[in-house]
């Protein structure tokens, strides 16, 4: 109950979060956009981190992937998006960036090996549907 909990509160962020962005957008560049959220982002997290004190690190090797993670997801991903989201209407951008599921999905079962259960399956062609149905004029 915990994971879906967090899960959902996420999804509630998330789903304020580009409104929000949307406004800043109007007057901030995506790429300036991009460096002060992700500066934002850092300082609540490092404050979190300090408050929490978590830290357990299984070797250096692990890290990097997390660099990469972040420089995929945090820095050439949100530049995209905010690329997008002051090209376009919010409520289109978001839903058709939200497919990131049906990447990760394929992803996974190409590079971790992982098998998609067949509810997997039919969620990520859902995912297929409704970026179409958004997609559409």
């Amino acid at each position: 109950m915990k994971a879906e909990l967090y899960a959902l509160l996420t999804a509630v962020v998330w789903g304020l979060a580009p409104v929000v962005e949307k406004y800043g957008l109007r007057g901030v560049d995506p790429l300036t956009a991009t460096v002060v959220r992700s500066c934002a982002a850092i300082a609540f997290i490092l404050a979190v981190y300090a408050l929490v004190g978590h830290a357990r690190i299984s070797g250096t090797r692990y890290l990097w992937y997390m660099v990469l993670g972040g420089i995929l997801g945090g820095g050439v991903g949100m530049y995209l998006y905010y690329l997008a989201l002051s090209a376009g209407e919010a409520s289109r951008v978001v839903p058709l960036s939200s497919t990131y599921p049906l990447f990760a999905t394929l992803f996974s079962i190409l590079a971790l090996r992982e098998k998609p259960s067949t509810t997997t399956l039919i969620g990520c062609v859902l995912i297929v549907v409704g970026a179409v149905l958004v997609g559409r004029e």
